[in-house]
């Protein structure tokens, strides 16, 4: 009797314990609090662990998408504990943003520069350059100055986005190869010395190379001009008798001799502007020799 009354006992026990561990499973796991701050405080968990999170970013050891990655989850898991108030100390969050955000920049500056500093450049990074510069200034935050990176990290941010944008004004200038006037030929070089002597743009062989020879290309432009001009003189039937073919041939050789002692181009015209003053020279000669309409009419009067 005694043995069946402790068996009922120890089954009375067990079936409590059972029933209790589950109604705590699903009062605490299956359904959690909802006032997470009510377990847990800020002080106690939630500070320290945006402390610790920003403390321990380290973009210098990963590549510049990884700290993107990790810069953007530093940032989800700040404002989910600002957003959801377990984080009660809105100087806390500032701090963390901040912090975070100067790391990622000082580590997109580092790439940039760098990318700066070779030979070779990619438009492609230049893309992701402004993509990021874009980004960062707008990250904000709730106290101060509303910005959450420096003012010197958001001027290190302008002089990338200068460089990128010098980049592609210099390559614009390297297109105006077209001769237009000996003023205009000036003005161009000297833009594009401009260009090719600045931080930075100076690194890049392509651009520099594309710049220095606008001149020579300015040079050709205009030889290549006058060579028309002077082929004219072939085609006598254009003009109307000697004195006209005279008037346009002293005019081209006025053009001939202005390209010839010209230095606008920083390359020699000499060899081209021989070229140009022989075939005008062959061209009269023919226009000697030829019988001009008026003249016609005085030989047959003559006769």
């Amino acid at each position: 009797m005694k043995n069946a009354v402790s068996k009922s006992i120890i089954l009375a026990v067990a079936l409590a314990i059972a029933i209790g561990s589950v109604l705590i499973f699903v009062r605490y796991v299956v359904n959690p609090p909802e006032d997470i701050s009510a377990v847990a405080t800020a002080d106690d968990i939630f500070n320290p662990d945006i402390k610790k999170t920003v403390s321990s970013f380290n973009p210098d050891s990963l590549t510049l998408k990884e700290a993107e990655n990790t810069y953007d989850a530093i940032v989800d898991r700040a404002n989910i504990f600002n957003d959801d108030e377990l984080i009660n100390d809105k100087s806390v969050f500032d701090k963390a943003i901040a912090e975070a955000s100067e790391k990622f920049t000082k580590s997109i500056i580092s790439w940039s520069i760098d990318k700066f500093n070779k030979s070779t450049w990619n438009t492609g990074d230049h893309e992701v350059m402004i993509r990021l510069i874009t980004k960062m200034r707008k990250v904000s935050i709730e106290e101060g100055s509303k910005k959450a990176l420096s003012p010197e990290s958001l001027a290190s941010l302008t002089e990338i986005e200068s460089v990128v944008n010098d980049f592609k004004k210099a390559w614009t200038v390297t297109r105006k190869t077209n001769f237009t006037d000996y003023q205009n030929v000036t003005s161009v070089r000297n833009e594009a010395r401009s260009y090719a002597t600045k931080r930075y743009l100076s690194n890049c062989t392509n651009l520099v190379n594309a710049l220095n020879v606008i001149g020579e290309k300015q040079e050709n432009s205009c030889y290549n001009q006058l060579h028309r001009t002077v082929e004219r003189l072939q085609y006598l039937y254009y003009f109307e008798n000697r004195k006209a073919y005279e008037n346009e041939s002293k005019r081209i050789y006025g053009l001939i001799k202005e390209f010839k002692e010209t230095n606008v181009f920083g390359v020699s015209t000499a060899n081209h502007a021989k070229i140009l003053a022989d075939m005008q020279d062959r061209f009269d000669r023919n226009a000697e020799n030829h019988e001009w309409p008026d003249e016609k009419q005085v030989n047959n009067n003559i006769w």
